[in-house]
């Protein structure tokens, strides 16, 4: 297997590196996203050549629930590199958009999020982001749910599908948001945490619901510079380190929060909070 093409988020990524190919269509999920005559937008070379060039540091971070330490730094010449621990590397030159390369990566769990780093720094280039978020579909418009782990992302989706008539969950974890041509949508991912909730499906986007604990239910919509501040930290972390990765960033927030409702919710683990934020959102 020399080459497969996938479609992900509206664009075309295709996957090359020969043995390595075959290596990383065994990661769970990988095969719903298959599209034979997809028009290519990214190259994701995974059996390149790369060492980490001699860099800035710009972000080091842990993977793999804690197992490895991950670096991002940037060379000279503007060049991006991540070393994921001592499973291998990433390199992305920024003036040729449509390549990512990646040295051979034997740990699945480590060239998955691999995978989710190339598509991450490269989507961004044509409008699409991985929105650390869960997603509830419901009557063909997508509601994503916002937070740090722990706030209760999944469990909140998951009382709209238990008291909330026509829903289904699209992704609970990394889903892409995509703006083109003036509209906003999210599509399934091959990432959804540890859920294994992987559809080759979009929809428009009802609003976005950063959530908070509290001992009561409340939810209020939120201004344009609040809205920034709830959607920029849950697109990759790593975009907001590196200037020229940041420009991009907040453009693409800046359009999505132009056309999409951002709201914040303080909410219990209860039904009533998921009859409040469906009332809310969908009207």
């Amino acid at each position: 297997m020399k080459e497969v093409q996938l479609s992900i988020g509206g664009l075309g990524i295709s996957l090359i590196g020969g043995r390595a190919v075959g290596h990383a269509m065994s990661i769970p999920g990988m095969e719903t996203f298959v599209h034979p005559t997809v028009d290519i937008n990214i190259k994701i070379q995974l059996d390149a050549n790369v060492q980490m060039s001699r860099c800035r540091l710009l972000h080091q971070f842990e993977i793999v629930d804690g197992q490895m330490q991950c670096r991002f730094g940037v060379d000279s010449e503007g060049v991006y590199f991540y070393e994921f621990g001592h499973e291998g590397f990433l390199r992305y030159n920024p003036q040729y958009p449509e390549l990512v390369e990646i040295s051979p990566i034997a740990y699945l769990p480590v060239l998955r999020f691999a995978l989710w780093t190339a598509y991450s720094i490269a989507g961004l280039h044509f409008g699409a982001v991985p929105v650390h978020s869960s997603v509830v579909i419901c009557k063909g418009k997508a509601v994503l749910c916002l937070g740090e782990s722990g706030t209760g992302k999944s469990t909140h989706t998951r009382l709209w599908l238990n008291n909330i008539p026509e829903t289904h969950l699209l992704n609970d974890d990394s889903p892409i948001v995509r703006f083109s041509d003036g509209e906003v949508r999210v599509y399934g991912s091959p990432w959804s945490g540890k859920t294994d909730c992987y559809l080759q499906e979009n929809y428009p986007i009802a609003g976005f619901l950063r959530l908070e604990q509290r001992k009561e239910n409340t939810i209020r919509r939120l201004r344009v510079v609040e809205s920034f501040a709830a959607l920029q930290p849950s697109c990759p972390p790593c975009m907001a380190k590196e200037e020229r990765c940041m420009d991009a960033l907040v453009t693409f927030v800046s359009n999505v929060i132009e056309r999409v409702p951002t709201y914040r919710m303080g909410c219990l683990p209860d039904a009533a909070a998921a009859h409040l934020s469906h009332k809310t959102i969908m009207g």
